[in-house]
């Protein structure tokens, strides 16, 4: 006679992928997402952000999917590295809300953008598959100002 128990367990060696837990399901996508942007796979990018992801950037300028995937295409934003740390999920149903700290290298308009960041990613779950929604980003320590006189440079000199 066979019980439940047996009855999992024989399902569960049937598949073959692993059960994996939302909030290990959301670091994939981020490392996927950090992977995306620092080899400018604009597909893969087009995938796990949602239409109408928007991103509010360390200068305070809030800008749409389109605008984020265009910064990328024409090289306006280079990543060049991105090492992130002290990474938190938490799921809320079909919402999941992340915080962390990247350190990155790349530019923004030829001026450097190294430095840290703490960051806020949204994430909701639609027909299966995690996608962003939003991300806020905010520069510390002399980054933030580094970024300040490098949008002024840029944008008013070159």
């Amino acid at each position: 006679m066979s019980t439940l128990t047996d009855y999992l367990s024989i399902n569960q060696l049937e598949t073959d992928s692993p059960i994996i837990s939302a909030e290990e399901e959301i670091q994939q996508v981020e490392i996927e997402w950090g992977e995306a942007f620092e080899h400018h796979d604009l597909a893969t990018l087009d995938r796990l952000m949602a239409d109408e992801y928007f991103l509010t950037d360390p200068l305070g300028i809030v800008r749409s999917k389109a605008e984020t995937l265009a910064a990328i295409q024409q090289n306006a934003v280079l990543f060049q590295s991105s090492k992130s740390d002290d990474v938190n999920v938490r799921v809320n149903g079909d919402t999941a809300v992340v915080t962390g700290r990247s350190t990155f290298r790349g530019r923004y308009k030829r001026w450097s953008m190294a430095g840290q960041y703490q960051y806020t990613d949204v994430l909701v779950k639609r027909n299966g598959s995690w996608k962003a929604v939003a991300s806020h980003i905010t520069a510390l320590g002399t980054a933030a100002l580094r970024l300040r006189v490098g949008f002024m440079v840029c944008n008013f000199l070159l």
